[in-house]
């Protein structure tokens, strides 16, 4: 891999885990020093609003991101997770590369870290000439597949308790970086149930009613 400065961490992250997947050269580092945006962002910083036309793919260095609605409950607003990625991983603007319709959500930072920004434009454009772009725009792709698929298994699953507990077994990973409120918007039940969930998992009894 061709040698980034020490003091550019962003880059430098992007180009550890991209070469883990493709060779890397000269022209990868121009690409990305033309095109990629490195973002420091701050807990609670919203990245992209629901309804903008900017296609990005927000790729995770450090920190964590998550794709948030909010819905009108009994007169109040409550907060929904819909995806969360962790460094590694990407959140997009749309469903697909080709698609100009927005995915519902806001993208906001969980956590502070290092967001990496890339246009669309620049992805199709590249990828043209180089497969080292759609290597990892797949690599990406194909994380938020699996992480999915196990999602919907989990919130899918028969009981608000029992989701939680299978929340631990498939998603552990989600589970160590978030607390008990991000844990009930994303699994869609009360921080009560998290909590005597937890405690089960910690002990092996439910809490006494």
């Amino acid at each position: 891999m061709p040698a980034i400065r020490k003091n550019n961490k962003g880059f430098r992250l992007l180009f550890e885990f991209w070469s883990k997947y493709h060779q890397l050269d000269a022209s990868h580092i121009a690409w990305a020093r033309t095109h990629v945006g490195i973002v420091p962002v701050r807990r609670g910083q919203v990245l992209h609003r629901v309804g903008e036309k900017r296609r990005m793919v927000f790729l995770v260095c450090e920190g964590l991101l998550a794709r948030v609605d909010y819905i009108e409950f009994k007169e109040r607003i409550k907060r929904k997770i819909t995806s969360i990625a962790l460094p590694h991983f990407a959140l997009t603007s749309t469903s697909h590369l080709y698609s100009r319709t927005p995915t519902s959500g806001d993208i906001v930072a969980l956590r502070s870290g290092i967001v990496i920004i890339i246009p669309y434009d620049a992805i199709i454009s590249f990828k043209e000439d180089d497969p080292a772009v759609e290597t990892l725009i797949d690599v990406l792709t194909n994380r938020k597949k699996r992480q999915l698929e196990t999602y919907l298994r989990v919130i899918h699953s028969t009981s608000p308790f029992q989701r939680y507990l299978l929340f631990d077994r498939l998603m552990p990973e989600i589970r160590r970086v978030t607390n008990q409120n991000e844990q009930a918007d994303f699994l869609g039940i009360s921080r009560r149930t998290v909590q005597e969930a937890s405690y089960f998992l910690l002990t092996g009894k439910r809490p006494k009613k």
